[in-house]
């Protein structure tokens, strides 16, 4: 079973890497990384982890800008 260890290491990596590859990469990062956690340990806490990562609060995107022809 994954410890509170790996998952302090693992979101420390993360967030040292924050500035360098940025918000939205490291958010995927730590999504994935929590699925699996949360699969392998019922007590892990997602929340914990994604502050840990230096990615807590609202996690927003941009959404893709899609144009509409008015005369099509």
């Amino acid at each position: 079973m994954l410890t509170r260890k790996v998952f302090e290491e693992q979101a420390a990596i993360i967030k040292k890497h924050l500035p360098k590859v940025g918000r939205d990469f490291s958010y995927e990062m730590a999504t994935d990384l929590a699925d699996y956690f949360e699969k392998e340990n019922p007590r892990f806490d997602r929340d914990r982890f994604f502050d840990a990562c230096g990615l807590g609060g609202p996690h927003l995107r941009p959404l893709p800008v899609q144009y509409v022809d008015a005369d099509g």
